[in-house]
């Protein structure tokens, strides 16, 4: 209510600033009538001759033409540059806007996102203590699951501090020779234990990059797959003459055009996120982007027979 009573005051002043500007456009161009009739007069007043006063009428009545039309074209470019000034501002002040709405609900689900692996860890050792007789398989499963719960919060914690370390161009980036066959394989291990995945690998495929920032990219990748997915999860990896292509495909809500970029902004989450209640903070694919960037690759999102595909050249 505050936000959209703000705009609409910026609005009000656009108007008025146009009005006036209008208005003395107007008033100048009146006062210019007036002052060439003056002239008109006072010439009448001198001249007798009716060959020269009309000489004399034409110059003037000339005169008064170029100074309108210099009056109404500097007054017009005026009015374009004005426009262009409020267009600006009011795209600005959107864009901040969202922004602020995306980083305030960023803020508001972090605390959760936190929260909710403490809460399973605390509540498997509470298990594990007030259950002294407690089986070994059962103990041994209540301390996988806190431990996994332990590396998400883990990750989560040190997304934020690369992406910020990113930002503020302070990763120092350690390239090596990379097998992507070998690595992506471990790497969607424990993604392929939470939903039924085709995979496509070929064999012997190797990059270079940092092989911590090249993990974490695909994690996050493969995280919003699972997450945006219905029931399929296909993962590709292939040699296209010189280049590396990696796809992560889902056959989820197909995303617009319009989003195709904005998914990557930081903060931003989707219509689809919110329509079927798919928590998340909009950091994920932010810091992909800026994995993305920092090793010169490229990262599309593209549509295949009904699928999203999120595709990586490298």
């Amino acid at each position: 209510m505050f936000i959209g009573s703000k705009k609409i005051i910026l609005y009000l002043l656009f108007a008025y600033i146009i009005f006036q500007f209008l208005w003395w456009e107007l008033l100048l161009v009146k006062l210019e009538h007036q002052i060439i009739e003056k002239q008109k007069q006072v010439s009448a007043l001198k001249i007798t001759q009716t060959e020269a006063f009309k000489a004399i009428e034409k110059q003037l009545n000339q005169e008064q033409k170029m100074k309108i039309i210099m009056i109404v074209g500097e007054g017009t470019v005026f009015l374009i540059l004005i426009l262009f000034g409020f267009y600006s501002v009011i795209k600005a002040y959107s864009k901040e806007m969202a922004l602020n709405r995306r980083q305030t609900h960023f803020l508001l689900s972090l605390p959760h996102e936190l929260k909710t692996p403490l809460s399973v860890v605390q509540l498997n050792l509470q298990t594990i203590l007030q259950n002294q007789n407690t089986d070994s398989g059962l103990k041994n499963t209540l301390i996988k699951k806190s431990l996994d719960e332990l590396k998400r919060l883990n990750d989560i914690i040190n997304q934020l501090l690369i992406s910020n370390r990113i930002a503020n161009s302070k990763y120092m980036l350690s390239a090596q020779k990379i097998n992507m066959s070998m690595h992506l394989r471990e790497w969607i291990k424990f993604y392929a234990e939470q939903k039924k995945m085709e995979e496509n690998i070929q064999e012997d495929i190797f990059i270079y990059g940092d092989l911590y920032l090249i993990q974490l990219m695909i994690e996050n990748l493969m995280s919003n797959a699972i997450k945006f997915s219905n029931q399929y999860v296909g993962i590709n990896l292939r040699q296209e003459k010189n280049k590396v292509v990696l796809e992560i495909i889902n056959d989820g809500e197909i995303i617009q055009e319009s989003e195709k970029e904005k998914i990557f902004e930081l903060f931003y989450r989707s219509a689809v996120s919110d329509l079927k209640g798919i928590s998340g903070t909009g950091f994920g694919l932010y810091i992909v982007k800026q994995i993305v960037e920092l090793h010169k690759v490229s990262i599309n999102v593209i549509t295949k027979s009904n699928y999203n595909v999120f595709q990586v050249v490298f």
